[in-house]
């Protein structure tokens, strides 16, 4: 009997703990509130990690096939002269296709190491 209480009282706690956690987050602002997320010349805002902007199916692939090699590899697998490919490529395009050059590595499963991505912020913002 002592039990049943003691597990009513738990869990009587956990149901009223969330419902409080609940109310108190749903107004607290986002960090994506913080900016716009209008596309100016059709390029991102580079603000968010996974751009809103929509895509053009038909336009998804660049002239990078030799990347294809790295699907499924992880970002801190690469090599220095791995490295230096995903930067050539990327510092020969202009700035306008570098958000969809990202989606489209995204979606053939190409991770872009973690040196890459820094660059790409730094040259969106």
């Amino acid at each position: 009997m002592i039990n049943t209480i003691v597990l009513a009282g738990i869990l009587v706690f956990i149901v009223a703990g969330y419902f409080i956690l609940r109310k108190l987050y749903r107004n607290r602002p986002v960090a994506d509130d913080h900016h716009s997320h209008d596309h100016e010349d059709g390029v991102c805002c580079g603000k968010h990690s996974n751009c809103s902007k929509g895509y053009d199916s038909t336009n998804l692939y660049f002239d990078d096939e030799e990347l294809d090699r790295f699907k499924g590899k992880q970002q801190d697998e690469y090599t220095d002269s791995d490295i230096e490919e995903f930067r050539h490529i990327l510092y020969t395009m202009k700035t306008e296709e570098i958000d969809t050059w990202v989606h489209c590595l995204q979606t053939r499963g190409i991770e872009i190491p973690q040196v890459i991505k820094d660059e790409i912020l730094l040259i969106l913002q």
